[in-house]
């Protein structure tokens, strides 16, 4: 417990932002849609932008820096039937596997970024959709990596396998010789 108090009050404060960064992100997403589609009047039309801004990258970071270690919280909150859990989320991890991939990461940050260009009132509604589908993508990143060692991509094809390869040890030597 005295470990703690020596824990400085800004990691702990960056550590608990980086274990709440999904939501956060998810919020300041729709955040940023509501100011899209109806911009804050006079000088809040800069500033409210540019914290928003400031708060994704931040959040990011932290999310990030929160997935590359063992978190007590996320440990804590892991169901005890995880595998039959796993198992409803095969889209998700069928998302996060998919939007790793160049061939259609790319084409989803050419829509993603060209769809602030449509114009008209029905072009912000198509922006608007398009920018929730990051919600959803956050999302599925945060289940996979919960749920990743029930992954099938990760346990068939990249993190492991399902069964033991059928190797052979090498054959040993004739114990009935003395080698010198």
């Amino acid at each position: 417990m005295s470990g703690y108090a020596e824990y400085r009050w800004t990691a702990r404060v960056a550590d608990s932002w980086g274990h709440f960064a999904p939501e956060i992100l998810s919020v300041s997403i729709v955040a940023a849609i509501i100011v899209g589609l109806r911009p804050p009047p006079g000088a809040l039309a800069l500033t409210v932008p540019l914290a928003l801004i400031a708060v994704v990258i931040t959040s990011w970071l932290l999310m990030r820096r929160h997935d590359r270690r063992l978190c007590e919280q996320c440990v804590a909150a892991m169901p005890l039937n995880a595998s039959e859990k796993a198992t409803r989320y095969q889209r998700r991890f069928w998302v996060a596997h998919t939007g790793a991939e160049p061939r259609f990461l790319v084409p989803y940050l050419a829509v993603l970024v060209g769809s602030n260009f449509a114009p008209g009132t029905w072009g912000r509604i198509v922006w608007a959709i398009v920018q929730c589908t990051m919600v959803y993508l956050i999302m599925s990143h945060v289940t996979h990596r919960r749920f990743q060692p029930w992954c099938p991509w990760c346990s068939s094809g990249g993190g492991g396998s399902e069964h033991e390869d059928d190797i052979t040890p090498p054959p040993l030597p004739d114990k009935d010789r003395e080698l010198v």
